[in-house]
């Protein structure tokens, strides 16, 4: 049986910007409706919303392909990242990444022996052994993302991006702009010269990188850096934005 691609992987490769969404909202339905709407990427997060392991699983399995299922684990913590491999995520990223140290862990929680440490068990990522061989031979090209979000990273980025297993970064700009002592993410001067120097480094070692994008000028700015792994913002987000909108909407005309 045929494994489907990594989407972000090829896009990335290519070049070209690969537009996602964070999901918050425990779902599978939530994961296959946004899957369907034509996301490159659709990002799982475990960090910062409420999804056990078991909610992980079956929002991969309604995530459809094209579209490249990641997932965010709250710790850089093999227990987290082989689970989530084994389902069938096709990239980890991995949140508060502030050293080589810290990456060069990670990347060995994700490949398999004699690269990294991941215990062989892939179970759905080989569609229950059905794919098995095919798995093994493609295991790597499951990506490691590693998250520049503080001062230390901004300053270890050279030596962050070299790390061999590392096959791009995102800059979490609310962390960073509070580890900066600032407020104000992407609007913010600091912050927006931190993110220049990362994505000058990223684009001299040759490490693609990406951003969450709150706004059309964040996107913009992104765009403009080269950053090419663009959060468009988060499920609930769109939620709640749309139905505020909808109800001002409706109130006006009343």
């Amino acid at each position: 049986m045929k494994l489907p691609a990594n989407r972000l992987k090829a896009l990335l490769r290519e070049g070209k910007p690969a537009f996602g969404l964070f999901l918050t909202i425990g779902h599978a339905e939530v994961a296959e409706m946004m899957s369907l709407v034509g996301y490159d990427w659709l990002l799982i997060d475990m960090e910062h919303a409420p999804i056990d392991v078991a909610t992980l699983g079956n929002m991969v399995i309604a995530i459809k392909p094209p579209t490249t299922p990641l997932v965010r684990v709250p710790v850089n913590d093999p227990a987290y990242i082989k689970v989530a491999l084994d389902a069938g995520v096709m990239g980890v990223m991995v949140p508060h990444v502030d050293r080589a140290d810290e990456a060069k862990l990670a990347a060995s929680y994700v490949r398999y022996p004699p690269r990294g440490v991941r215990g062989v068990g892939p179970r759905r990522a080989a569609l229950y052994g059905l794919a098995r061989e095919e798995y093994m031979k493609v295991a790597e090209d499951v990506m490691l993302i590693v998250q520049i979000e503080s001062r230390e990273a901004v300053d270890n980025a050279e030596d962050i991006l070299s790390v061999e297993g590392v096959d791009a970064y995102f800059i979490g700009p609310a962390d960073l702009s509070a580890s900066l002592g600032v407020t104000g993410g992407l609007r913010n001067p600091e912050v927006v010269r931190a993110v220049e120097r990362v994505a000058s480094v990223g684009e001299a070692q040759g490490v693609p990188g990406g951003i969450y994008c709150a706004s059309r000028s964040d996107l913009e700015l992104a765009l403009r850096l080269g950053l090419r792994m663009l959060a468009l913002g988060s499920d609930y987000r769109l939620l709640v934005e749309g139905a505020k909108r909808r109800l001002e909407e409706a109130r006006s005309l009343a």
